[in-house]
């Protein structure tokens, strides 16, 4: 029974991996601990670095605050598409024309309105301007996060800059002391037509 004991006892001894890893507490002591899986863990007392999580970017602006309700409420905007990442919705307006609306950000708080014509229009042309900036008027009354009544009142008094800054790009500044200090519109019409009116503050 001894040797059936004795056997039993170095059998299971060599049946662990007999490998050691060396760990420098300090120059004058080493504590070299097995790593066997037969060990007892309670055994052997390792003292762990304490591990720190953090967040290393933190956003400015409360990301789950910046949802759709803005929208809800709005006839002319009830069939939208949001999306929860870039804050934005994706509306098809008919057939050639679409809207993208968005209000959020992370160290940037943006809120802008964006539209696609899928055909040429001239800013530099009374009619095409028209169209243009009545889609603006339309937009910016719906939004109540927009000045609508202010950029209405710029835009039917003609009191805006615009500069040419490329055969397809163009900038506007709404000659108003708020207005300009707040707001941005661009213009693009290189095979289709894009523009979008917004602000952004940090």
């Amino acid at each position: 029974m001894k040797v059936l004991t004795s056997l039993i006892v170095m059998i299971v001894f060599f049946s662990c991996k007999q490998e050691t890893k060396a760990t420098f507490l300090s120059d004058d002591y080493k504590n070299e601990i097995p790593t066997e899986d037969c060990i007892n863990p309670s055994e052997v007392e390792i003292e762990s670095p304490s591990v720190i999580i953090t967040n290393i970017h933190d956003c400015t602006f409360d990301q789950e605050t910046q949802t759709d309700e803005f929208l809800k409420g709005i006839k002319d905007l009830e069939v939208y598409t949001w999306d929860v990442e870039t804050k934005t919705a994706e509306i098809v307006l008919n057939d050639h024309w679409g809207l993208t609306i968005k209000r959020g950000g992370c160290d940037h708080f943006e809120m802008y309105a964006s539209f696609v014509y899928d055909r040429i229009l001239d800013i530099e042309k009374e009619g095409d301007r028209k169209q243009i900036f009545d889609n603006i008027i339309w937009i910016t009354s719906l939004l109540e996060d927009f000045d609508g009544e202010d950029i209405k009142r710029v835009i039917e008094e003609n009191e805006i800059s615009i500069t040419k800054r490329d055969e397809f790009n163009y900038h506007a500044n709404f000659m108003d002391e708020k207005l300009y200090e707040l707001y941005y519109f661009d213009f693009n019409n290189k095979d289709k037509t894009t523009f979008k009116i917004g602000y952004y503050y940090n």
